[in-house]
């Protein structure tokens, strides 16, 4: 099955993702420091992204279905913001308020939210984006479950709004040791529409020599990598099939270099 066409759901992006980045802040200011920044990230799920527990024990989740922040204990709701009519500054204050009157002392990093415009979101859009969000979460699961050795989780990363995951040849330091991104963004200006991508650390030009025509190569990147933008691939019959059987032909390719190369 086609996925939804990119006009009818790009709208629905900025609110998200300011959204996302909410319980960023509020994730990061009660959660202990993990390995490669992970403390940073969300978990995607079917109808948006969790924090999962956080350390008082509260989880907050991100509904793009219902275009709300919900805030849980043991299981049971106790609050939920909605996004349409508030700031991201206001967002964040209901939210780290409810948090507040649930009982939690709480001293996030307010400079990490500055928006100020009312968030305009249409649900219907918002439902298309979960729907891409989830089918993409599930191809790159696929793609991770046939990579062999070290691997950081799937994760959606509220920076950029995009889900990305690492392997690694040996080590698991980011910063350190030789490894392969790959992941799915909803758009950046760069490219101008949402994108599979991929690169390496350490770069390897010569990867570019074994990429199949539709895969675009960048030098624009900290990192050199590629990409698949997303109307090349959105309207196939099975679009996941294709990406699956491209991305590990890469990851063939890439983890010899790599592995040569260490």
């Amino acid at each position: 099955m086609s996925l939804p066409a990119y006009a009818d759901w790009k709208d629905a992006k900025p609110a998200l993702h300011q959204a996302a980045q909410v319980l960023n802040v509020i994730r990061v200011a009660s959660h202990d420091p993990l390995p490669n920044a992970l403390r940073h990230s969300l978990r995607p799920i079917p109808s948006g992204a969790t924090t999962d527990a956080l350390n008082f024990g509260g989880t907050l989740t991100l509904n793009y279905t219902d275009g709300a922040i919900i805030y849980s204990e043991a299981g049971q709701e106790t609050f939920r913001a909605a996004l349409t009519g508030k700031s991201q500054t206001a967002l964040f204050n209901t939210v780290l308020g409810g948090i507040q009157q649930a009982g939690h002392t709480l001293d996030p990093d307010r400079a990490r939210i500055t928006g100020t415009e009312p968030l305009n979101l249409d649900l219907t859009q918002a439902k298309l984006y979960a729907e891409v969000q989830w089918r993409m979460f599930q191809m790159l699961a696929i793609v991770k479950a046939s990579l062999f050795g070290p691997q950081n989780p799937l994760v959606l990363w509220p920076h950029g709004f995009d889900l990305s995951l690492l392997w690694f040849v040996d080590g698991m330091e980011e910063r350190a040791d030789p490894h392969l991104n790959f992941g799915f963004s909803p758009g950046t200006p760069d490219v101008g529409q949402p994108y599979v991508y991929f690169y390496t650390y350490p770069a390897l030009p010569a990867l570019r020599d074994h990429l199949p025509d539709w895969v675009t190569w960048t030098t624009n990147w900290s990192a050199p990598g590629g990409y698949i933008k997303y109307d090349q691939f959105a309207h196939d019959s099975q679009p996941e099939h294709r990406l699956i059987d491209t991305l590990l032909g890469i990851y063939r390719a890439a983890s010899e270099m790599l592995k040569a190369s260490s």
